[in-house]
């Protein structure tokens, strides 16, 4: 499959609550994306597949010197080609232009997808954040440091 990543525009903000919701047990609304986009400490990517149609999105909280990865998010359909690992770099170029020296995240312990991806991309586990997830489902919470 081919697909582009770019900065998000207003335009994408319904297909990523649509994908959000695809995604998440516990998804964001439209309303919090519309909030994010508001927000210029924050930083989005869509991937777009050939057609244009949005099949994957990601992004980051600008605080300081660091930054958090709020969320990446790839459609079922387009999982395990790489989108999620070109949006992760688009977020890592980003973030290493604007001069931040470290990048957090929380990942689900259970997800082996999402923390393959982030280990690749040379992301450590700090250690874990006990029922951040639900009762019996801790985060993993991991640093890169540029």
């Amino acid at each position: 499959m081919r697909f582009t990543v770019s900065p998000y525009g207003l335009e994408d903000l319904q297909h990523i609550a649509e994908i959000e919701k695809e995604c998440f047990e516990h998804p964001w609304s439209y309303d919090s994306f519309c909030m994010e986009y508001a927000d210029k400490k924050k930083h989005y990517f869509v991937a777009k597949d050939e057609s244009g149609e949005v099949i994957g999105y990601g992004g980051f909280a600008h605080v300081e010197d660091e930054a958090h990865i709020m969320n990446i998010a790839v459609t079922a359909k387009a999982r395990r080609m790489g989108v999620g690992s070109a949006i992760l770099r688009a977020v890592l170029d980003c973030a290493e232009k604007l001069g931040i020296v470290a990048i957090t995240l929380e990942v689900d312990d259970s997800n082996a997808a999402a923390i393959a991806v982030y280990e690749k991309a040379g992301f450590k586990c700090a250690g874990l954040r006990p029922h951040y997830y639900g009762w019996d489902r801790p985060a993993r919470i991991y640093w890169l440091r540029f």
